[in-house]
Formats: structure tokens, sequence, C-alpha cells
């Protein structure tokens, strides 16, 4: 794909004067936010609660293990996205006969047919930036939701800035077509590395208990800053629970000196760890944290998921 990639910086040869609005309408919305949900999904299905051996295996020395894989995803979405950015750049020209529902379909399909081989450009070249399923969980989901969150908002005329696609001339509509359906392209990929009959075993997900105290600090005398970490922190906590590596969570109620609790699930406890490290919280100091092993009683209830945001008291 280095060629269809690079080549979407190129906007078309002598440009013409717009003829017809290039906003989107709703069903192009709709079906653009569909694409991106759908394939954010299936890649974190794909790498949620792998183990190291499972993450880092190679089927051949040749074949991109499911690390590399996920890695080439990730920086394909900034390439991508900022690609599009540029095109958006370029003069508006008339809008396309294939800037329709039926083409961006096409596109889809093609960009996500596995038969059809392609190299990836050397900025998209993996090389074990992402220790961890965790840590890629994290920035694919960042870089994904941003380009969700543009694609709900944006008023940009995308469908009247063209350069060239992997199936003809391309509009800047498309260019996030082909990010949505690249990332399910390399998914694909993902499943035929678990798929090799040397893939390692499927290792049940250990149970971690995580322990919060804040450091330092009073729950009624915190600052607003210290305010904004705290919510910050519950963000990353429901973020966790949603892709599902929090079990349950909550906190006690003492006004002053709360303890949080939550319950993770992860494949050891290297990924354990990594999910505490990377709460922006924790990486401010805000708390003290302790990882445990946990074995659940039986036929309990669980909590709901909770944060230690609160009021000041």
């Amino acid at each position: 794909m280095k060629m269809t990639l690079s080549f979407l910086f190129l906007a078309a040869a002598a440009p013409l004067l717009a003829t017809d609005s290039g906003k989107l309408n709703d069903a192009e919305r709709a079906f653009l936010i569909s694409q991106l949900e759908q394939s954010k999904k299936g890649m974190l299905a794909s790498i949620q609660g792998l183990s190291d051996a499972q993450w880092k295996f190679k089927p051949a020395p040749t074949v991109w293990s499911v690390q590399e894989c996920a890695e080439h995803i990730i920086l394909s979405e900034d390439y991508i996205f900022g690609m599009e950015q540029q095109l958006i750049k370029s003069p508006a020209v008339e809008r396309p006969a294939n800037s329709n529902l039926e083409f961006d379909k096409v596109l889809a399909t093609k960009v996500q047919d596995r038969s059809q081989k392609a190299q990836a450009p050397e900025p998209l070249v993996p090389s074990q930036r992402f220790a961890t399923p965790a840590d890629a969980i994290r920035e694919f989901t960042l870089r994904r939701d941003k380009t969700i969150a543009y694609v709900k908002t944006t008023s940009d005329d995308l469908r009247v800035h063209v350069g060239p696609g992997p199936a003809g001339p391309m509009d800047a509509y498309q260019a996030l077509i082909l990010l949505a359906a690249h990332s399910a392209r390399h998914t694909a990929q993902i499943r035929e590395v678990q798929g090799n009959a040397g893939y390692p075993k499927t290792a049940a997900a250990a149970r971690f208990l995580v322990l919060y105290v804040l450091a330092h600090v009073r729950l009624d005398q915190l600052t607003p800053q210290q305010m904004a970490k705290l919510q910050e922190h519950g963000a990353y906590l429901q973020a966790q629970a949603a892709q599902g590596v929090i079990i349950w969570g909550g906190r006690t109620l003492d006004p002053v000196h709360p303890h949080g609790y939550v319950e993770i699930q992860a494949a050891s406890a290297a990924e354990a760890k990594a999910y505490v490290d990377n709460d922006p919280a924790v990486k401010a100091g805000f708390f003290d944290c302790t990882v445990e092993a946990f074995s659940e009683i039986p036929h309990t209830a669980r909590p709901q998921v909770a944060s230690l945001e609160g009021e000041r008291r």
C-alpha cells in the first residue's frame, strides 16, 4: 500500500470549481462512523488479554507477529488521518462520479481483500514500540476515538477534495473509509497469526486486585488542578471497564481519606502493572497503588465500576 498511501498527499490535477456540496449527509456520516466503530471493536477484541508469548509469536521470521500487526495499525491511524487532513487543504474540485455510497463500499471491500498483498511504507514498519497489548489498546483507542469525534462533528467539504486512491480517484471522505478498512485488513492478519498451528495456547487471564490510596493529600483539600487529575483517573477507569480490563471497582466512603479498589484481568503481573502505570493520576504521583493476585469467592455479587472522583467536602 506504499504508493497508494503516498498518493493521498496529491491533489487532483487541474482542479475545477466545485459544483456540488462536499459536506456529508446523514447517511454518509452514519456509514463512516459505523465503519470506524466496528473496525475499532474488532481490533481491540483481537488483542485483548493476550499473553506475552501470544503477543510476540511469529509464524515465520518474515511474517509479522500480533505485536507488529497491531503497531502497524496504530501507526497507520496517524498516517492516514494526517494525509486526509492534507487532502482537504487541496483545491476543491467538481465532485467525482464515484463519490457515492456504492463506491465507498467497493473501496472498503478492496482494501480488506488480503489476497492482494502490499508493502508498508517505511514510517509504518513496526519496531516493537508497544511492549504489551495494554499499551497498544491505549494508543489505538486514543487515535481512533479522535478520528470518530472528528467525523461526528466535521463540516469540512470532504467530498470535493480528491486524490488518487487504490480503486481510482478518492475523496477525503473515502480516505477515512480507507483508514477504517485498513485496520480491519490487518485485524484479519492478526487472526491469521492466531490461527497458526504453532500459536501459543490461550492462557486463562489472571485476576488482580488494585488498591488506590491518595498520596500525601486529603480529598477535602484538593486543588482545582488535583481535581482535574482525579477526573482524568475516573475517565481512565471507565475506558478500561469498557474494554473489559476492569471487572468491578469502587471506593470507600471516607470523605477525607478514601481508598479505591478495582479488580482487573490481565495475562500477567507485568500487564497488570502496566494498567496501573498508565493511569494518568498514578503517573502524576497522585496515588500510591498496590497490585495483588486475586481470587473471587464464587457466586458473590460484584459492585459497579466507580472512580475515586468526588466533590470537595
